[in-house]
């Protein structure tokens, strides 16, 4: 028998194995607070002019609500095109027929920057092909009848009480995505529409799993050119791409594939071509097509978004899956980013140190003008945060059930959407916070809701950044943070520029907000020196660091 087990067996049985686990775990927290505590921000370098280059930022897709990681992307694109001078590109990896109508909400909402395109990978070769009239689908169905949803432009059609079909149209009446459904309300295919009317993509559904089984893409004259077959995983509902039969213009077979990454390698060579190339990889989802695409004209970033190691982040080794293949291949790219020193002292911790590790943070949208403290409600409290399982908000409400009783006026407002809605909607009743906590929705406006606030919260279980932090710190909006992986640390001085609290401590986090809008010299002393502290994190200094990280990688040459 293994002496380690027998070992680990005895210790169990007597009942101090759990001691000595949580020994080791207190030993490990502490290492990795003094790594961190070592881990400072360096200065901006001097602004050079960016290398001479197409500026490509890689993504899975952009969802129509979309939060943090999208957000910092289309800033970044923005940034480079309207301050820097340089082209920029958003390339969706994942297939959308819905791209050009999320892009016009994009714009209509001013996140979209001049000069900045959004594109999508499959665009090259639907293009092939004379171009047929365009069509226009009316909204009524013979034999049906339908109901619109109240809050965009979506249509539900029934037939004799049945539900049979569901579509989309975008802002200019076109219809982009049609799904039929059988009598168990089972989806059974998809088609989904370019601009001129005409189906780009057809998609036929596995009937149990209700997830894709096969993809017929079409080119604009309306011949396939790719079949692709896909296998669903039963355990996790996970989809696989298991193979890939590509057609000529005639529609007949021409090639198979086994490889999807082979298809997304070629894909991208089209797009790229002969152009010297900076391809920033935001989505890890798009890691395993990246990390084997080398050409001589192309330089590959890989952006680290949220944390590489699992919860509850006390063990540098213990890598998640979707952030292995990028970090054990660090030395085969041209660069890892980081967006803060916290995590780049983590996988350094594990990896040892890297010269193509670096980190730049994101930047803060300064106000033109400082926000007066008069115009802050001194009662009220907000969140900005998706309702899911990494925001916690549920940590923040219960909190707030301390905060009410001590202070009966104070009030929550939480920003934004998620799956656990109703569930938190739920815990107010069960608190009886009716009166006291807010589920407010999505705002356009997150500047607009700091400013009014005394204090923001963040309850997240783990960010890669925390945004929110500094967005609120802009707007002279006190924080209250989870000490957390990673951002508040990096940005918050305790008790300076805003309070830091022991992760998942609701009475600590009760606490200090109370203490906040208790003394609201004390609240307006936070917001002035964080309006100090994030300049730091200033556009110009933003660029200086992504010129400085771009002019050292084309420095060692293109070959």
């Amino acid at each position: 028998m293994d002496l380690k087990k027998t070992v680990k067996r005895g210790l169990a049985a007597t009942g101090l194995l759990e001691p000595l686990r949580r020994a080791r775990r207190r030993r490990s927290r502490a290492a990795q607070v003094a790594v961190r505590r070592a881990a400072r921000l360096d200065p901006a370098p001097p602004m050079q002019p960016f290398p001479p280059a197409r500026y490509i930022f890689a993504t899975g897709a952009i969802p129509r609500r979309y939060a943090g990681r999208t957000a910092s992307v289309l800033v970044k694109a923005r940034l480079f095109a309207e301050q820097a001078g340089v082209p920029c590109e958003i390339l969706t990896m994942n297939f959308s027929s819905e791209l050009d109508d999320v892009t016009h909400e994009i714009d209509q909402r001013g996140a979209l920057g001049k000069g900045v395109r959004i594109t999508n990978l499959y665009d090259s070769l639907w293009n092939e092909g004379q171009p047929r009239e365009p069509v226009r689908h009316p909204v009524d169905e013979p034999g049906m009848d339908w109901i619109k949803d109240v809050d965009g432009e979506v249509y539900r059609y029934y037939e004799d009480g049945v539900y049979r079909i569901y579509r989309r149209f975008d802002y200019d009446g076109r219809l982009v995505v049609e799904d039929r459904f059988n009598e168990n309300r089972g989806r059974t295919q998809r088609d989904e529409f370019g601009p001129d009317g005409h189906i780009r993509r057809t998609t036929f559904y596995d009937l149990h799993f209700n997830k894709p089984r096969q993809e017929v893409y079409f080119r604009r004259d309306g011949t396939a050119f790719m079949n692709k077959w896909l296998v669903v995983n039963p355990t996790d509902l996970s989809t696989e791409v298991e193979r890939v039969t590509l057609f000529d213009e005639h529609e007949k077979p021409v090639k198979v594939l086994t490889s999807h990454i082979d298809l997304i390698c070629a894909y991208l060579d089209r797009v790229i071509g002969d152009d010297r190339v900076f391809l920033s990889v935001e989505s890890r989802r798009a890691d395993p097509e990246v990390i084997d695409y080398r050409r001589p004209n192309v330089k590959r970033l890989f952006v680290l978004h949220n944390p590489h190691i699992n919860p509850p982040f006390d063990d540098t080794r213990k890598l998640r899956q979707t952030y292995r293949q990028v970090l054990e291949r660090a030395d085969e790219v041209d660069a890892v980013v980081f967006l803060t020193p916290g995590q780049r002292a983590d996988a350094e911790a594990h990896l040892g140190p890297r010269s193509n590790f670096a980190v730049i943070p994101h930047p803060a949208a300064l106000p033109d003008t400082a926000p007066a403290p008069a115009d802050r409600d001194p009662d009220l409290v907000v969140m900005l945060a998706r309702l899911d399982q990494q925001k916690h908000v549920d940590a923040a409400i219960r909190a707030f059930a301390a905060v009410v009783k001590q202070r009966p006026r104070a009030r929550l407002e939480i920003y934004g959407r998620g799956p656990e809605e109703k569930e938190l909607s739920s815990l107010i009743a069960s608190l009886r916070l009716q009166n006291s906590v807010r589920l407010a929705g999505y705002t356009s406006d997150p500047a607009a809701v700091y400013r009014k606030a005394s204090v923001c919260l963040l309850t997240s279980r783990y960010e890669g950044f925390g945004l929110v932090v500094l967005e609120s710190m802009a707007q002279g909006c006190p924080m209250v943070s989870f000490d957390l992986n990673y951002g508040p640390r990096d940005m918050i001085e305790d008790g300076r520029t805003g309070f830091l609290v022991p992760q998942g401590d609701e009475a600590a986090l009760a606490r200090r907000t109370l203490e906040i809008l208790a003394d609201p010299a004390l609240r307006d002393r936070l917001g002035t020196e964080a309006l100090v502290a994030v300049h730091r994190y200033s556009s110009e200094a933003f660029l200086a660091r992504w010129s400085a990280l771009f002019n050292s990688i084309a420095a060692k040459g293109w070959s």
